[in-house]
């Protein structure tokens, strides 16, 4: 049960970073959007 929860942390991790990456580009490049 830890485990799948850990898993799930970690994919939520990835994905909140994933989007304010992406977030951040398009607020610093809004030109190319």
């Amino acid at each position: 049960m830890s485990a799948a929860v850990s898993i799930d942390l970690i994919l939520g991790g990835i994905v909140a970073a994933g989007l304010l990456a992406y977030l951040g580009y398009a607020l610093l490049r809004p030109e190319r959007f």
